[in-house]
């Protein structure tokens, strides 16, 4: 982790891959990494976690040794044909035109390929005296779909495109992600039936189909064991069932055989990835909160810097 240039993070909608991403960006950051923390129009409310302002499609830096964007097709083509074209009064001569943007709109995966793109060139990207301007960039992709469809795009520009400039940059890109020393993907999932099917195909298609490392799943939300004792579970049944309870107990007791019941799919869930995925799994607990601010990113910092350390001492 602390050699690799380029982390993706994927999963399923709603699983938390923005939140783990941004954890993982603070891990890093606080191990002595330069690290750039790039989302694919995320909707989500980094800022607070994070602590900063909203994010933009400019980079900036949000902590110390943290640099994140909010990436857009429209900035990274802008960003893109500035450098190209050079001077922005010939980018907006040619980028402007009415035609041209006609042009551009009708080419297929353009917005996909414009935002991986942007990702890939900062990891090119150095200081004057020659250290990478950025360490490490954590690339918090889209839910699966549509991040299998933007990591294939560089392959298949590379198998059907004449040689030229496109051809060159996707060779590279490529290149850096099926470099298991520079790129490595995490899957992130719930403890869910759907999150965990899905789950499992991405990895079969990220390392059969786009042959690129993936080194660990991160399954969000997991509910605490603390209900799990039977003879706790039986005495629950009895309050439940029991005429002369105290109504002020009733929701206490609804509560915890939720927790009970979540905690049994967890454990479904989580046996089938053991069995089905030959990769180690991290769990992060359920944080009980309707959004995770930062006091809750800072839990979850705690858990991952645990992998982290892990990992540095056993490449030591």
């Amino acid at each position: 982790m602390l050699h690799r240039r380029f982390v993706i993070i994927g999963g399923k909608g709603g699983v938390g891959r923005t939140t783990i991403a941004a954890a993982l960006s603070v891990v890093l950051a606080r191990r002595g990494r330069r690290v750039l923390l790039a989302h694919v129009r995320t909707k989500q409310h980094v800022h607070r976690m994070l602590g900063c302002n909203e994010l933009s499609d400019e980079i900036r830096e949000v902590l110390p040794g943290l640099w994140a964007v909010n990436m857009t097709p429209e900035a990274a083509l802008r960003e893109r044909g500035l450098m190209v074209l050079r001077f922005k009064s010939v980018y907006r001569a040619v980028m402007e035109n009415r035609l041209v943007k006609y042009f551009l709109r009708a080419i297929p995966a353009l917005d996909e390929y414009s935002m991986l793109g942007k990702a890939w060139y900062h990891t090119t990207e150095v200081l004057d005296d020659g250290r990478p301007k950025y360490d490490t960039v954590i690339f918090d992709g889209p839910a699966t779909g549509h991040l299998v469809t933007m990591l294939r795009i560089p392959q298949v520009i590379v198998e059907t495109v004449p040689s030229g400039p496109l051809t060159v940059d996707a060779r590279e890109a490529l290149s850096l992600l099926q470099d298991p020393a520079r790129t490595m993907m995490w899957i992130v999932t719930l403890a869910e039936e759907m999150a965990v099917s899905e789950a499992i195909d991405l990895y079969r298609w990220t390392v059969e189909d786009l042959r690129l490392s993936v080194e660990r799943v991160v399954v969000n939300g997991v509910y605490p064991d603390s209900f799990e004792d039977p003879a706790l579970g039986r005495a629950l049944d009895q309050l439940r069932q029991s005429d002369g309870a105290d109504p002020g107990v009733a929701p206490l007791v609804r509560s915890a055989q939720t927790i009970r019941s979540r905690r049994a799919i967890n454990q479904v869930q989580l046996a089938r990835l053991e069995q089905d995925l030959p990769l180690p799994l991290v769990q992060i607990p359920h944080l009980f909160r309707p959004e995770v601010d930062r006091d809750g990113l800072e839990r979850i910092v705690g858990h991952l810097e645990h992998v982290v350390q892990a990992d540095g001492e056993r490449s030591a």
